[in-house]
């Protein structure tokens, strides 16, 4: 029987993976969506910087989180020398130390790029940091109750995790842009970024209701599971941000040449961040704590 406090710990682990997962992934695309906008990329990278840091540091401790949690012998049993060469001959441990080097190079890309004096990237830049992106996301299919199902469902799942990255994690550099951006500049960049979360958000929806169906098979486990349950919250919170974003890019947007009201997506911003966290965190819950039956 696993110990109450190493779930404790993999959740909290799995949640910081997938705020590291948002920052880089999210940056990114707002690296991109602000192109134009000099000390505004200046910043987005210091955000991805500390996102493959947190990334790093959450993919060592998770290792070793596991090693610890098949010791069960206290802290000290992070380091059994048993467990460890056990974990490393299996798919899952394997997993991890490619999680590791993955952020290793992703860090060093940025902190090489950080200091260059140009913020344009080249060809080989972008597609390198997009195959890392997606090998990132697809190991989260390889974990957990999501190792089972089929190839398809795991690109699914895949894309699903892309997808919400990009969402969550664009909202600090869309919250920067409200601070260092005024007029029409903030206006026409959020109004873009509006028509781009139009088709992210209906990709998600057909991507997380494809693997939403095949993880919960029938209603009974919807209703009646914990995992069932704390789906259910998970949705009620995704609702909740779906309505918070509508009418961020129906109302604030529109009137963002009126300088108060770029103050006024700044605090909506924020509210959706609070709830955009409360979701990373049901979905670490359900996945690690909770699991499906």
């Amino acid at each position: 029987m696993i110990s109450e406090y190493w779930i404790g710990l993999t959740w909290l682990n799995k949640v910081t993976l997938y705020l590291s997962m948002a920052f880089i992934t999210g940056g990114a695309f707002c690296y991109f969506l602000f192109n134009r906008f000099i000390s505004l990329k200046e910043s987005i990278l210091q955000y991805m910087r500390f996102g493959a840091s947190l990334g790093l540091i959450s993919s060592i401790a998770g290792f070793f989180i596991l090693v610890g949690s098949f010791a069960d012998s206290g802290f000290a049993g992070i380091f059994n020398t048993t467990y460890i060469q056990i974990l490393l001959n299996t798919v899952t441990g394997q997993m991890l130390i490619g999680r590791i080097l993955i952020f290793l190079v992703l860090l060093i890309l940025l902190l090489i790029k950080f200091s260059q004096k140009t913020t344009q990237t080249s060809m080989l830049e972008r597609f390198l940091f997009g195959l890392f992106i997606f090998a990132l996301a697809y190991g989260f299919s390889q974990t957990g109750h999501a190792a089972n199902l089929s190839f398809f469902a795991q690109i699914l799942l895949t894309i699903h995790v892309i997808l919400i990255s990009i969402w969550m994690g664009a909202l600090y550099p869309l919250l920067k842009a409200t601070h260092q951006l005024k007029g029409l500049a903030l206006k026409d960049r959020t109004h873009l970024f509006g028509q781009i979360a139009g088709l992210i958000v209906g990709l998600l929806i057909v991507c997380g209701a494809s693997v939403a169906v095949l993880l919960l098979k029938d209603i009974d486990t919807l209703i009646s599971s914990p995992y069932g349950n704390g789906f259910m919250l998970k949705i009620a919170f995704v609702g909740c941000i779906l309505l918070l974003a509508a009418f961020n890019k129906w109302f604030f947007t529109p009137q963002l040449h009126k300088p108060q009201f770029g103050r006024y997506l700044g605090y909506a911003i924020v509210f959706e961040m609070s709830i955009g966290l409360m979701i990373l965190f049901t979905t670490a819950y359900i996945t690690t704590v909770v699991g499906i039956e």
